[in-house]
């Protein structure tokens, strides 16, 4: 697997430096060229330096190839202007782009960008340390309004023998893995769960008080 990661930020450089200990390929391009120290003297993917969108630096990292693509430098536009010519000049089969400001999310809507909205992200999490939440969140989806996101359950006792058929409500809570015992399988509707399971669902905002009772927190909270 071939991944290009335009941006050697912070964000970027991170990206980078995980895929390759994943043995992952990766290239990475850079403006700044003493950016591109972020990653370190073990790293072991490809560099280049130039702008995002320039087709032929595009083509020196091995676009052409690229099962996917990330645009994280921190010019929202430069973002989206490299992942269209990703996916129209070189047809890369995944790109998403960095989004920092929350007003152009409409328009990269338009675009038919896959983005992160990086801010978003960021003060949903801070949220979460602040406040009680439904739910451990893992992620929203690309709409920043949307009412339904990926969630861990941490099951209690009185979760103890039910089947996740009788957890999962239609249309508002849907069951996608269990972790038990330090192993993670997919279950299906007749599942039995025990108390300490740990579920990550699909769940809609509100969803909480029907599943409450199964349900034990396992956040600490702000005292």
């Amino acid at each position: 697997m071939h991944v290009v990661i335009a941006g050697c930020g912070r964000v970027g450089s991170d990206l980078a430096l995980r895929l390759s200990a994943d043995e992952i390929d990766v290239a990475v391009i850079e403006e700044v060229p003493e950016r591109l120290a972020r990653l370190g003297g073990d790293f072991n993917g490809q560099t280049e330096v130039g702008l995002a969108y320039d087709v032929e630096v595009l083509r020196r990292s091995g676009i052409e190839r690229a099962e996917a693509f990330v645009a994280v430098t921190p010019s929202d536009n430069a973002n989206v202007m490299a992942v269209q010519v990703a996916m129209r000049v070189f047809n890369v089969p995944r790109t998403i782009a960095r989004l920092d400001d929350p007003e152009r999310a409409e328009s990269y809507d338009i675009l038919g960008v896959e983005y992160v909205a990086g801010a978003h992200m960021v003060s949903m999490v801070l949220y979460e340390q602040i406040v009680e939440t439904e739910f451990d969140l893992h992620v929203t989806f690309n709409d920043p309004y949307t009412e339904v996101a990926i969630v861990e359950l941490h099951l209690g006792p009185e979760a103890e023998g039910i089947a996740v058929s009788d957890l999962e409500v239609k249309e508002r809570l849907r069951v996608s893995a269990v972790t038990r015992n330090g192993s993670t399988f997919i279950p299906g509707p007749d599942t039995v769960l025990y108390s300490e399971d740990m579920l990550v669902a699909a769940a809609r905002r509100g969803i909480s008080g029907k599943v409450k009772r199964y349900v034990v927190d396992k956040k600490p909270r702000l005292t």
